[in-house]
């Protein structure tokens, strides 16, 4: 029996991974939270704060993990850039806390990494693929690809099985309203049940990104903990794009009321990339995974989401 650690379990694309993992009898599965009183059906969960080293060490020991998906993060880039401090100290210390503990206890461990898109300099039409140049514009960036640099060290230096995902945006039910796309379907809901004026606030809708579904990001997460080789970076995207107004428009459409669309200027990130296209050619070619869910179902569900959230 595979014994299998997943930290930041508590987050949005941990709770669409631990249905796949929590379903497989042949898993021992462990979650990894600092959210008090979180639980899971058939998870061990421990109340671990990713930055304390020696809490790590301790837990890491006492499972003894075969593989490891690593999402504990800061994940906000808007965040992020208020927050610069607190983010390298969650997403690459914590990281580092994470290996150290890993390699004395469990040094043929397959370890997942999970980054971001965002560490690519990005900016044209042109699909980025995983040996596209990376440049960061911003603190999360910084994090996560020190983060990616981390796992080399680890996997050169003693072979820790250490792979990295590299996630471009994705979105679906469950996802906190600090994010784009659940923000204008959080607003629309709180629109559709009067606790709004008829009016949605937005940031730059010009911005082109690649969006998945994120119960197909978990599906190739899942798959990649189990197939993917250490020392390798692999893009998770479905080589679809859409401007942040396409998105919008999906929405408002399904709207059950006519709202106004206002320009916020406190929504504007101070460095962010025009477009960013993803190429998925490598997750296609050697695991055969690809996109499942239209986005049109992604949106709907996303907002069907936040008309049914409480309060």
């Amino acid at each position: 029996m595979n014994k299998i650690l997943l930290t930041g379990c508590s987050g949005f694309l941990a709770s669409h991974l631990l249905k796949l993992l929590a379903r497989d009898n042949e898993n021992k599965v462990f979650g990894m939270t600092e959210v008090p009183g979180f639980s899971y059906p058939q998870v061990e969960v421990s109340q671990v704060d990713i930055r304390r080293r020696d809490d790590v060490l301790h837990m890491v020991a006492s499972i003894r993990p075969d593989v490891i998906y690593h999402l504990a993060a800061v994940t906000h880039v808007g965040f992020a850039w208020k927050n610069p401090a607190m983010t390298y100290e969650v997403n690459f210390m914590g990281s580092s806390n994470l290996l150290e503990a890993i390699l004395p206890v469990m040094p043929h461990a397959r370890v997942v990494l999970m980054s971001s898109a965002e560490v690519y300099r990005g900016g044209g039409e042109t699909p980025i693929h995983e040996a596209s140049p990376v440049e960061s514009q911003n603190p999360y960036a910084v994090s996560k690809l020190a983060m990616e640099m981390l796992g080399d060290l680890y996997w050169k230096a003693h072979g820790l099985n250490v792979c990295k995902l590299r996630a471009f945006n994705f979105t679906g039910p469950g996802q906190d309203a600090k994010f784009v796309a659940s923000d204008f379907a959080s607003q629309i809901a709180a629109i559709e049940k009067g606790r709004q004026k008829a009016v949605i606030r937005v940031g730059n809708l010009a911005a082109v990104r690649d969006f998945s579904d994120v119960r197909d990001i978990a599906r190739f997460v899942w798959v990649l903990g189990q197939k993917g080789q250490g020392g390798e970076v692999y893009n998770l995207c479905s080589g679809c794009s859409y401007s942040i107004k396409t998105i919008l428009d999906v929405l408002l459409a399904q709207a059950a009321k006519p709202i106004r669309v206002e320009v916020d200027a406190a929504k504007f990130r101070p460095l962010d990339n025009p477009q960013i296209n993803g190429d998925p050619s490598r997750i296609r070619g050697e695991f055969g995974l690809r996109p499942e869910i239209a986005m049109e179902k992604t949106l709907l569900d996303l907002l069907d989401y936040w008309r049914e959230f409480p309060g």
